[in-house]
């Protein structure tokens, strides 16, 4: 059984767009729908009641994605899950790699497959028509090394959680997901993905951050990243997968929860 996991916070009429594409889509399998909310409004709770969901799972206050993704986790039922967030729809070319993702997870070859995202691999190995391990290191890679796990839409197996470990709760998203990265990197965990999206984003995509790149130098962006990567490769290097902490981000969460406890 397929499991697809949506997580969600005071979007319903996305949600329900991605909820609409995703039941229109034949899988060709048993699967549920699972919503994790992260604290949402009273109102936009009880709009969720009229959509196509098996199973919700709630919380009373905004806990961040991290915990949010780690409820919903534990509330799947189906030996795969499918991650989406609210805020993607399904292409309908989707059938082309979703078959051929189950086979690579039943047989070992990957532990998750990835099917968006917002760069490109330069080097990647070959699993089946669609689908391409990511290696682990690769000087091809080296500005996107530790980008090899990403929030965007995956498949994967429930077991990939108690091998490899839930997220990282209490922190902001930034450092919540750079450290799951990081952590996925430093372990055996293959990672696959697709060489095009075939998730998209249901909001059109902002020109104001493409637009402060624009009026950035060529030499500016490629030292930027350059510099990017050599700390997420020092951070790759320290990481003690026991302590799961990073030494040269800030989890502002945690700094903006004791600033109000010092109010």
């Amino acid at each position: 059984m397929l499991s697809i996991l949506i997580t969600h916070y005071n979007r319903p009429e996305a949600l329900k767009k991605c909820i609409n594409t995703l039941r229109d889509f034949n899988f060709n399998i048993n699967y549920e729908i699972v919503v994790s909310d992260d604290g949402s409004n009273i109102e936009n709770i009880e709009k969720l009641k009229d959509f196509q969901i098996d199973t919700l799972v709630t919380t009373k206050v905004n806990q961040g994605l991290a915990a949010n993704i780690n409820k919903g986790l534990k509330a799947c039922i189906g030996a795969n899950i499918l991650y989406v967030q609210e805020d993607f729809l399904i292409d309908s070319k989707f059938n082309e790699v979703f078959l051929e993702g189950l086979v690579l997870l039943e047989k070992g070859i990957l532990d998750m497959v990835r099917y968006r995202a917002n760069y490109v691999f330069s080097k990647l190995i070959k699993c089946s028509d669609n689908i391409f391990r990511i290696p682990k290191f690769s000087f091809s890679n080296f500005n996107i090394n530790t980008f090899q796990y990403s929030d965007h839409p995956f498949l994967t197996t429930k077991t990939f959680y108690e091998t490899y470990g839930y997220y990282l709760e209490n922190t902001s998203v930034g450092y919540g997901e750079t450290e799951f990265a990081i952590r996925i990197m430093k372990s055996t965990a293959k990672i696959g993905i697709t060489k095009i999206n075939y998730f998209h984003a249901i909001d059109v995509e902002s020109t104001l951050g493409q637009g402060l790149y624009i009026n950035k130098s060529k030499i500016r962006k490629k030292i930027k990243r350059f510099s990017r990567a050599l700390r997420q490769h020092f951070e790759w290097v320290l990481y003690n997968p026991n302590k799961r902490k990073l030494y040269t981000y800030k989890n502002r969460r945690l700094l903006d929860n004791a600033t109000k406890g010092n109010l």
